[in-house]
């Protein structure tokens, strides 16, 4: 067997071998769910070692732009928001929020704070912010408006599908949500540049917290309602609702820390939400390993690398 042969059967291991494609795509599925949960590792990872270099907090983890953690702060923002996007929800209208925070995120990495912060490097080099963002939102709107464009011609090109596979109500409003969303972020980028350089990140933060924070809230109804389906004792004290009460208690702390003029509350807000979205995706993605979408209460899912999926009798 020559050489040319063995390397052809090496990278063709594989290749149309697989009996149950659904595999690969659940595979692909769990890459991404972690891959997400790395990147917010990594962020964390990259402010933590810039207050060590530094020797100060800046007052906020958008403020650290400025800092040589900027590389880290803007990619992993926008893989997440891809990640969001690319990921399909257990219901149409979990699959909407999550795209609706998705879009949020490039915004946050891309328009930076008009505050540098306490402890941002003084020579760094970050450019003219008129200028990138100038560029980087041009870039960004482009692609999303050509994004809603291909799921429209998609949509309308396919007019054999069933009513389960037909647009639902939750995927209309979400398309029309997003649109109106881009259509007022483009008119509001080329009407005031000014002023969007100003508030656009805050306006995006925010909007990609709380289209976070309603995903948590869904899920605690979805999963109260399949283990009522499931013949379960069902209550709304799951984790997911834990969550959620946890969250609002978090920004009402920090509304109390704001009022006291404390100087660094959007950093643990920031931190905080981060944090417990973290642990929200991390039980999510254990509760859904086996299918990549189905929740399975009070059953779980543990990690099984030989397998799609094993069964656990780990309880809510």
């Amino acid at each position: 067997m020559g050489i040319g042969s063995t390397i052809g059967t090496a990278v063709e291991r594989g290749l149309d071998e697989h009996d149950d494609r659904r595999d690969l795509a659940v595979t692909t599925w769990r890459y991404l769910r972690m891959g997400l949960i790395a990147l917010a590792i990594g962020l964390g990872v990259a402010v933590a070692y810039e207050r060590m270099r530094a020797g100060c907090w800046q007052t906020s983890i958008s403020a650290y732009y400025y800092t040589p953690a900027q590389g880290v702060l803007v990619g992993g923002l926008v893989a997440i928001g891809v990640c969001l996007i690319c990921l399909r929800g257990a219901s149409d209208g979990e699959d909407v929020l999550l795209n609706l925070a998705g879009i949020g995120a490039p915004f946050v990495a891309l328009v930076p704070l008009p505050d540098e912060g306490d402890c941002a490097v003084p020579d760094l080099a970050v450019g003219d912010q008129a200028l990138n963002v100038g560029n980087n939102i041009t870039a960004l709107l482009v692609v999303a408006w050509l994004s809603l464009a291909f799921v429209a011609l998609v949509t309308v090109r396919n007019p054999q599908r069933d009513a389960t596979t037909r647009p639902s109500a939750a995927d209309l409003t979400g398309y029309a949500v997003a649109v109106a969303v881009l259509l007022g972020t483009t008119v509001f980028f080329v009407a005031d540049r000014g002023l969007f350089l100003d508030v656009a990140h805050y306006l995006a933060a925010t909007l990609m917290f709380v289209f976070v924070f309603l995903n948590v809230c869904l899920n605690a109804v979805q999963r109260y309602r399949a283990e009522r389906k499931a013949g379960m004792p069902a209550g709304w004290d799951n984790r997911y609702a834990r969550i959620a009460v946890v969250m609002l208690v978090d920004v009402g702390v920090h509304g109390v820390l704001l009022l006291l003029d404390w100087s660094h509350w959007i950093l643990t807000l920031e931190a905080s939400l981060i944090a417990l979205f973290t642990w929200f995706w991390v039980a999510q993605t254990f509760e859904r390993w086996a299918d990549g979408i189905t929740p399975t209460p009070g059953t779980g899912m543990r990690p099984d690398p030989g397998g799609v999926g094993r069964r656990s009798t780990r309880a809510r």
